[in-house]
């Protein structure tokens, strides 16, 4: 309506008028992260699955401490980019100083976390879908020193690999947090999908979505990363002393 009360000819503009032009938005923003960042998010989000993969497809069986040792040399990669290449503090992936309140978070992330895992198997197997039994490769490290290790190592490499760095970059660069989280949702979803059955990747979908989401809202590692060792953590004492 104009300034006289006459109808414009201006259209009402909608969901899907708008649709176009942010598609346009994401693609642009995307194709300007520098290579460096992109090959680096590519690295982080997919290094760790095409390399057991390949190691599937090869008939290879490395040991539980070259796993160990395989995970942290991806880690300490990509992180040598952002201090090295990126020319970016270690703060810039989410290595900051937690505040106190991140110490509830963290907690409150392990028990939804741990809620999901106890309670999901049950409505899982009620419709039929598979879930795996126990820890996976920890199953067959050799004492409990090497399963810890490789607990410790797990949480805090996947969250270095599929948070901090990937949900850091793609925000900076599209300022999209749904953008950013459902991709990196989707790829850690996936990843587990070479080792995983059905059931149990669904599982882990519903705990990545958890974990983005307080990393989005927090902004550091500190209760990811602590929720995600204390899990697998408690996990491996379980198997050991339970």
């Amino acid at each position: 309506m104009s300034e006289d009360g006459s109808p414009t000819d201006t259209p009402n503009r909608t969901a899907t008028d708008t649709q176009p032009q942010e598609q346009a938005r994401l693609s642009t923003a995307l194709a300007g992260i520098p290579t460096v960042t992109q090959l680096t998010v590519v690295v982080a989000l997919l290094a760790l699955p095409v390399l057991v993969a390949l190691v599937d497809a090869l008939g290879l069986t490395p040991g539980p401490l070259a796993e160990v040792a395989l995970q942290w040399a991806v880690a300490l990669a990509v992180l040598g980019v952002v201090v090295s290449v990126e020319d970016r503090p270690l703060a810039s992936v989410g290595v900051r100083r937690p505040a106190w309140r991140d110490l509830a978070y963290l907690v409150g992330t392990a028990a939804v976390v741990m809620a999901v895992f106890i309670v999901g198997p049950t409505v899982l197997a009620a419709v039929g879908l598979p879930v795996a039994d126990g820890l996976g490769s920890l199953e067959s490290t050799p004492g409990i020193g090497v399963a810890l290790l490789s607990a410790v190592t797990t949480g805090v490499v996947e969250e270095i690999l599929y948070r901090g760095y990937p949900l850091e970059r793609l925000l900076e660069y599209t300022d999209s947090a749904a953008v950013a989280g459902s991709l990196t949702v989707a790829v850690f979803t996936l990843a587990h999908l070479v080792t995983w059955p059905v059931g149990s990747v669904l599982l882990v979908a519903a705990v990545s979505v958890v974990l983005t989401a307080v990393y989005l809202r927090r902004r550091t590692l500190f209760p990811v990363v602590g929720a995600h060792v204390g899990i697998w953590v408690l996990a491996v004492l379980g198997q050991y002393y339970g």
